[in-house]
């Protein structure tokens, strides 16, 4: 593909798929024009979102269908070009990198799952022993088993984060 064609299929692909469309295929929720800032993970919809970029304001920067892309598929331009329809034909190695972009974003997912999971359940385990300790005598042998659990499980909660 000579120059001139592929800087028209670049441009032809950036009219023909919209932003919102991109990041809808990634699971990004879009809200009245805005979304989570998907370069630095985050919480609120501080990320405005139009047919053709995403511009996120606390770490200003705006992001193409492209560069979208690249974020999700940890990927290079020309496998986010192939991965978006650019050629008539993706390479191999572009779909080897989409699949280990897949697997890692997959794995990512579960590890996050895991440990809100244990988060849930020290939380559970913390107010159980709470109130194990406000209800039974001080210094009781099951009181005194009760208060060691809790100040560990704390620790658990302090140590992850």
């Amino acid at each position: 593909m000579k120059k001139e064609e592929y800087q028209e299929r670049i441009a032809n692909l950036k009219l023909e798929i919209t932003v919102p469309e991109i990041l809808n295929k990634y699971g990004v929720e879009i809200k009245r024009g805005r979304c989570k800032g998907i370069c630095h993970d985050g919480k609120d919809l501080n990320a405005k979102v139009t047919d053709r970029y995403m511009h996120c304001y606390v770490c200003d920067k705006s992001m193409d269908i492209f560069a979208i892309t690249q974020h999700f598929e940890y990927c290079d331009f020309n496998t986010a070009f192939d991965l978006l329809g650019g050629n008539k034909e993706i390479s191999f190695t572009s779909l080897i990198k989409a699949r280990q972009a897949k697997a890692k974003r997959e794995d990512a997912k579960r590890v996050q799952a895991n440990k809100k999971a244990k988060l849930q359940q020290l939380h559970m385990e913390i107010t159980a022993y709470r109130n194990i300790v406000q209800e039974s005598e001080p210094l009781s042998d099951l009181w005194t088993y009760a208060y060691n659990k809790l100040q560990y499980r704390i620790y658990l909660l302090e140590e992850m984060g």
